[in-house]
């Protein structure tokens, strides 16, 4: 059983971010309590990316403040190329993890990750390329690839520049855990999952979601009954479950204020949940419809 552990989502520090988020972007000064209450925790990686508003001057300005906390923390940053042309994509990354180191008041990254894993479709060699310069030159120590789906990080598994992905993996969404060939092939890799809480969505009532969103209803009707079965929070049933996978190394979970921080690490700490009980889980939410998985189309699908 691989060592499960938390890693800090920075998102909500840089941008008004989730739909159940009531707290919007925090001031610096919480943004700084945050930070405090993780790493006084020991939860010291942090998940950030260029395009996440500005987390990454925000975590610059905490080591800046706290040159300790820096010393002690692992960065997982991304960076996007969206539409060039395949000469300018060695270019881009370089200046895209310059600004980030610049942001991040760093030398190196622990881990640098492509935003849209589909992009490797377009521009592998070169990206290929990019990034085994990065790694000789020690301004990473890791790379990968933050995709949506298994199929969009497949055609990199086989490369040994790549050892870490970042993908969303929750209760309702079984993509990976349902495929026993797509779990072994991840678990000599370093796997962060997102979306542990499908973005808040766990903690919606479910006869007030709108629009498409409604779809949604019956499977968080049977989330709520399972949990109170249980006796047992949604949020300590939506997290034990993820923690419970062999092939997760790290959740990364975001926290809108310090209170989330604590709950999440004593969430951490229980136990793992028996191979029968992640079964009756597993069995009891099958069948979600796919889009539900993709935020960019609730309240789009037709």
């Amino acid at each position: 059983m691989k060592p499960y552990k938390m890693t800090l989502g920075t998102v909500q520090l840089g941008l008004n971010y989730g739909i159940n988020n009531k707290d919007g972007k925090p001031s610096l000064e919480k943004a700084f309590d945050i930070l405090d209450m993780a790493l006084a925790n020991k939860i010291t990686t942090l998940d950030t990316a260029a395009g996440y508003g500005d987390s990454e001057r925000v975590i610059g300005q905490y080591f800046f403040q706290n040159s300790q906390a820096k010393d002690i923390t692992q960065i997982v940053t991304k960076f996007k190329l969206g539409n060039i042309t395949k000469n300018d994509v060695e270019k881009n990354i370089y200046q895209s993890l310059e600004k980030s180191l610049l942001n991040l008041g760093v030398k190196n990254v622990d881990t640098l990750l492509m935003h849209d894993a589909k992009e490797y479709k377009i521009y592998g060699r070169e990206i290929d390329k990019a990034f085994k310069k990065l790694l000789d030159e020690k301004l990473i120590k890791k790379a990968g690839a933050s995709g949506y789906t298994y199929d969009e990080i497949k055609d990199m598994l086989s490369n040994e520049l790549y050892s870490s992905y970042q993908l969303p993996v929750n209760m309702l969404d079984q993509r990976i855990t349902s495929q026993a060939d797509k779990k072994k092939k991840l678990l000599n890799k370093t796997i962060y999952v997102r979306s542990v809480y499908l973005q808040g969505i766990f903690f919606k009532e479910p006869n007030k979601l709108t629009g498409n969103l409604k779809e949604i209803k019956p499977y968080l009707d049977k989330v709520n009954s399972f949990a109170d079965k249980e006796n047992m929070s949604v949020a300590e049933l939506a997290l034990r479950y993820v923690n419970s996978l062999n092939y997760v190394n790290s959740l990364v979970i975001g926290c809108d204020n310090i209170t989330q921080v604590k709950e999440n690490i004593t969430l951490l700490n229980k136990t793992p949940f028996s191979n029968d009980k992640m079964k009756e889980i597993e069995e009891l939410l099958s069948g979600v419809p796919e889009w539900i998985f993709f935020p960019m189309l609730w309240d789009k699908q037709g």
